[in-house]
């Protein structure tokens, strides 16, 4: 079957709108009509070269955060994944089992094998190819199903990273969350509901700050800072009273940001680092490493469980996400790119097909 696809054919190039051939769904496999597919950071990155390290084959569809409903379905696919049923697509594919997949962390295979990023068309077309169903969430009574694309993503990793910090923040602690796109602006959401902690949301456009002050539940000890117009140091010194805070929450992960908000860490702080902004890291300051016994941790987009947990927040809503979605089309495809490269993007765009 043909479908209607946004074809990345070359590096720092617009995407091509043409007809692409799908595979036909055989066995365990299962093909989605989109119903929408998140503009991700991560594929600008893919667009203009910088994330070398990744086997991307060219030409490819791009398109990592998708949601739809099954159109297809191999032999082999059950029953309750029958044609018609809304679906979140989870993105860490992966081929061969191995440690960490047989421990349920799919997204740290050996094999990776990624939609729209590894080997596999993603989702920025009509029409998604997905080699098995235990790739799907089932999303009955999620109230729009477009939108809900980027709780596969932009919703999943950040819940990922805040579950990190729970064993070491208490209600009374200070989380800084830096960066509040649509990663940082569920990580923000994330941090109150299951940290129950008090945050400073830092970024430097004012358009971010004020739709983290529409989706995020703050309390009147929480900051929203504009790290492009005050001393977000002198700031968080002063609300921490000079203790410092329990955890950074970093979704940008450039070195200016982690050369600054290391230094906001108190002791036994955790640094989590989720962002991949900058290639070339910071000094690391060994001496409050060792003597504040803080710590820097990675965290990696999130594992199959984290997104049915994830949708169940979305269902019953405790977490917003309607609120960060922009709708485009796709033909608006190579605009949305180059408005999310000038940082005019509040929240996530998401492509309708």
């Amino acid at each position: 079957m043909k479908s209607r696809a946004a074809v990345m054919k070359a590096y720092n190039q617009p995407l091509s709108i043409e007809y692409i051939e799908v595979p036909e769904p055989r066995g365990e496999a299962v093909v989605v009509k989109i119903a929408g597919a998140g503009v991700c950071h991560s594929d600008l990155h893919l667009l203009r070269g910088e994330l070398p390290g990744l086997p991307t084959p060219l030409p490819i569809v791009l398109g990592h955060e998708n949601s739809g409903v099954v159109y297809a379905r191999g032999e082999k696919v059950p029953e309750e994944l029958r044609e018609g049923t809304p679906v979140l697509v989870f993105g860490g594919w992966y081929e061969v089992e191995y440690e960490y997949t047989l421990t349920g962390d799919q997204q740290l295979s050996k094999t990776p094998v990624w939609p729209g990023i590894i080997k596999y068309n993603g989702g920025y077309s009509e029409y998604l190819y997905v080699p098995s169903y235990k790739f799907l969430v089932p999303a009955h009574n999620i109230e729009d199903l477009a939108a809900a694309s980027v709780l596969t993503d932009a919703g999943l990793t950040p819940y990922r990273a805040v579950k990190k910090l729970k064993p070491h923040v208490s209600p009374d602690d200070y989380v800084v969350v830096v960066g509040l796109g649509g990663l940082g602006l569920f990580g923000a959401q994330y941090a109150k509901l299951i940290l129950n902690a008090r945050v400073i949301l830092v970024d430097v456009r004012e358009e971010a700050l004020q739709l983290a002050s529409r989706v995020v539940r703050l309390d009147p000890e929480d900051l929203l800072l504009n790290a492009s117009k005050v001393s977000v140091l002198d700031e968080i010194s002063k609300v921490t009273r000079g203790r410092g805070v329990r955890g950074v929450l970093d979704f940008v992960g450039s070195s200016k940001t982690l050369e600054t908000y290391l230094k906001v860490l108190g002791g036994k702080g955790v640094y989590v680092v989720v962002g991949l902004h900058s290639p070339l890291g910071p000094q690391i300051p060994i001496h409050d490493l060792v003597t504040k016994e803080v710590s820097i941790l990675g965290s990696l987009w999130g594992n199959i469980k984290e997104l049915y947990e994830v949708v169940d927040l979305a269902k019953r809503g405790l977490v917003k996400y309607r609120e960060l979605v922009v709708k485009v089309r796709l033909e608006e495809i190579n605009n949305a790119f180059e408005k999310l490269e000038r940082g005019e993007v509040a929240g996530r765009q998401v492509v309708i097909p």
